[in-house]
């Protein structure tokens, strides 16, 4: 797919992110974390693989020397004689990894990709910060750029829509050098949203291999412009590569825009199978999406956010 500096778009670098009616309407929302994730029980507000003494339980236990007593169900002991300590599911915090493609190809688009991506971090972090989560915020290149956290709290609000709304686009990608040193240096695991127009030499397939279930639970979205599906180019045209600057020269017609599209099909069929087989969540996100109307209630079927 050609990566084309044709009708390049730019970020809106002024004005916030979202207004504060669109924050106070997404605190009734949260980040949907699977049971597998490895968190902090001391704090959060996910289910857990553990059970630990509850006042709302689930299951039962033998009562053993230490126990609190206040957790032993003495309506069984009546019944049985045996004393036993009622069972709750665990909550915990999880690490959310928010990894923002900022190469120079995701300026493309009206808006652009960039902006929706940077909307779509906001907004995952604007959760993961108020449910006591630990958030990492990483945007990334050829490598990855300076990270913002982890952090923890509503305190770092202001400063992580700061951070976002400063990122500036790099060079090319390489997303699977980045997937790969991240999660290597990553061993807890957690949250994985890799937000990218997926225009990386490398292979999908080579990153997604780092950050497999069940210690990771990733998500792709996959961010594409109206005009990556249905261009409104015609005739001869000099195309150049948004990030290498390669110039190639050709002549559009209706047979060479058919093909185009098969290819880009063919290619969206391929990055959904590599996610299905690696364990991933595969997410097409078109950019003239509205952040609230749009991108949030499809994270929501797709199992991001309830």
């Amino acid at each position: 797919m050609a990566r084309s500096s044709q009708g390049q778009g730019h970020t809106n670098s002024h004005g916030p992110l979202f207004d504060e009616a669109f924050l106070r309407r997404m605190q009734r929302m949260s980040l949907q974390a699977q049971r597998t994730l490895r968190g902090n029980p001391a704090s959060g507000e996910h289910p857990s693989r553990h059970r630990l003494p509850a006042t709302v339980f689930s299951d039962h236990r033998p009562y053993s020397s230490g126990d609190d007593l206040r957790y032993v169900d003495w309506n069984a002991y009546a019944r049985q004689s045996h004393v036993l300590v009622k069972l709750g599911d665990a909550e915990q915090d999880v690490h959310i990894h928010l990894l923002l493609d900022a190469s120079r190809s995701m300026m493309l688009g009206q808006p652009s990709r960039l902006r929706l991506a940077q909307q779509i971090v906001g907004a995952l972090g604007y959760l993961a910060l108020t449910h006591s989560d630990r958030l990492h915020i990483v945007p990334f290149g050829p490598t990855t750029q300076r990270p913002f956290g982890p952090v923890q709290g509503k305190a770092n609000m202001l400063r992580m829509f700061k951070f976002i709304e400063q990122i500036t686009p790099q060079d090319e990608t390489h997303l699977a050098h980045v997937v790969k040193q991240y999660a290597r240096s990553r061993p807890f695991g957690g949250i994985l949203v890799i937000c990218s127009d997926l225009l990386s030499p490398d292979n999908l397939e080579e990153a997604l291999r780092w950050v497999a279930p069940p210690r990771w639970q990733t998500v792709v979205l996959h961010l594409l412009d109206q005009r990556d599906l249905q261009p409104d180019l015609d005739g001869p045209l000099e195309l150049q590569d948004s990030e290498t600057g390669e110039r190639i020269e050709l002549t559009l017609n209706d047979e060479v825009l058919g093909h185009y599209k098969r290819r880009v099909a063919a290619w969206r069929e391929e990055l959904a199978r590599i996610c299905g087989q690696r364990g991933a969540t595969y997410a097409p996100v078109m950019s003239h999406w509205p952040i609230e109307k749009m991108v949030i209630p499809y994270l929501r079927t797709r199992r991001l956010l309830h």
